[in-house]
């Protein structure tokens, strides 16, 4: 499989799937689950061309995990994935030394790609954003995709990420925006020179747009579902990819609300539903936790009505 960047919207597209990295009961690393996730992935149909898989990422906890932890995620994952789907993960971190040493290990196992955001806890300002990508991409030949964390403090202006596509590794970008005006622009003045991945939810807008794929958490345990709807959306059969955003994801997404609003981190509610169906996820981190059992029962009726399959 070709990992540069002259095809790069060929092998990044379809789902991107956040994957959730499975630890023990005592918080370990738990690298023969999470490979044994990722098989039960490809064997339903996330492989190249349909999707790709983002660990190491929000999804997968990076936030409590160790330098060398991460780096272990990234090595089992490309171990397991065996060259049938695109691995990218997460270098994000406050130390630009530790980014690099990310990305340098994503170099030199074959990741097919990174997400870098501007760093965090100090606001950066544009110029600061430009510093960094340079200084990765002095550092690392590895494929950069943009990553708008404009929570996190800074929303990028239009010319900023004009600037950043004029890096040399830099072709692609995971895109959300604050509000709807930028979020057409982003993807209006950069669909043609960057694979883009929707990160904000909006499948139908951002496929008209030129967007390649989406962010997803469902294929973690319901593979087939985020695939049907990148068929549809491949179709353009967006009266169907409506109806069946409408029988479970944006369900989902109000129950998601309700576990945060509990414990915070994206490990609480994507394992649950692993869990559920029979995939080795085990506990977030602390200070998260699992849902309580009263947004658990809720999770089993949207899950049964649904119709997802129990695997395991």
């Amino acid at each position: 499989m070709p990992i540069g960047d002259e095809n790069i919207k060929e092998w990044l597209c379809g789902p991107m799937v956040a994957v959730a990295t499975p630890f023990k009961e005592n918080f370990d690393l738990d690298l023969k689950s999470l490979a044994g996730n990722i098989r039960f992935m490809i064997d339903r149909g996330v492989v190249t061309g349909k999707g790709t898989l983002l660990v190491g990422g929000a999804g997968g906890e990076h936030p409590t995990m160790n330098i060398d932890e991460r780096k272990a995620v990234m090595s089992a994952a490309m171990e397991a994935a065996k060259g049938q789907v695109p691995v990218l993960t997460s270098i994000q971190h406050t130390d630009v030394r530790a980014v690099l040493e990310l990305a340098e290990h994503a170099t030199e196992i074959g990741l097919h790609g990174v997400q870098l955001g501007p760093t965090y806890y100090y606001e950066p300002s544009e110029a600061d954003v430009i510093r960094l990508f340079e200084y990765v991409s002095a550092g690392s030949d590895v494929n950069l995709m943009i990553y708008h964390t404009w929570w996190e403090g800074l929303t990028m202006s239009i010319d900023l990420i004009n600037r950043l596509c004029q890096i040399k590794n830099v072709n692609a970008m995971k895109w959300s925006a604050p509000d709807p005006q930028l979020y057409r622009e982003g993807l209006v003045n950069f669909a043609e020179e960057l694979a883009i991945i929707d990160n904000g939810g909006e499948h139908i807008w951002s496929n008209v747009l030129g967007a390649t794929g989406f962010i997803t958490h469902l294929s973690g345990f319901w593979p087939e579902y985020p695939s049907e709807i990148w068929q549809l959306l491949k179709n353009s059969d967006y009266e169907t990819a409506k109806a069946r955003l409408g029988d479970f994801k944006w369900k989902w997404r109000k129950w998601i609300i309700k576990v945060i609003q509990e414990t915070g981190g994206e490990g609480p509610f994507i394992k649950a539903a692993m869990e559920r169906v029979g995939l080795p996820a085990g506990p977030p981190r602390p200070p998260s936790i699992r849902p309580p059992e009263h947004l658990m029962a809720e999770l089993d009726i949207l899950m049964k009505e649904a119709g997802i399959p129990i695997y395991k």
